[in-house]
């Protein structure tokens, strides 16, 4: 089933995510779900129809991921007090957009906004100034804002 399918579900979820590795990965996803349910999924009229619906379905939830995941780096970009921000799946964040900045700009990010690190901390952290680590920051979330409002 792998071999046959593999090919018309990644081009399928490439369309639909427009993006080559989350597409690779929702393919794989589904395909895990496929083994895991594989009596479920076998048992049935159309086995090749059930597993291109559970790919839409995985499709789906990281699409709904990736909206809460922009509203989340949105209201923290914006928010005044950092420390009201929501719990966040590290792996999904830096999947969604950790290839938007630089890695080390990037982790000081999630330190300060998402971890809730002072300033004074995260400098501390990554062996730099109170100064740079304010600018760094502040040049990713000028970034991320540029990202996420699109063309």
């Amino acid at each position: 089933m792998y071999r046959e399918m593999y090919g018309r579900m990644f081009a399928y979820a490439s369309c639909i995510l427009r993006d080559r590795d989350l597409a690779e990965e929702a393919v794989q996803d589904a395909f895990c779900i496929l083994c895991v349910k594989a009596e479920d999924a076998f048992t049935r009229d159309n086995p090749k129809g059930w597993l291109m619906r559970v790919l839409q379905n995985v499709i789906r939830n990281r699409s709904r991921q990736r909206v809460a995941m922009n509203r989340l780096i949105m209201r923290s970009i914006q928010a005044e007090h950092l420390d009201t921000l929501l719990v966040y799946d590290e792996e999904d964040v830096a999947l969604l957009y950790g290839d938007l900045a630089a890695h080390a700009d990037f982790q000081l990010l999630k330190r300060v906004v998402l971890d809730g690190c002072t300033m004074l901390e995260a400098a501390e952290e990554t062996g730099i100034t109170v100064e740079a680590c304010k600018k760094r920051v502040s040049r990713v979330k000028k970034l991320l804002r540029k990202k996420l409002a699109g063309p």
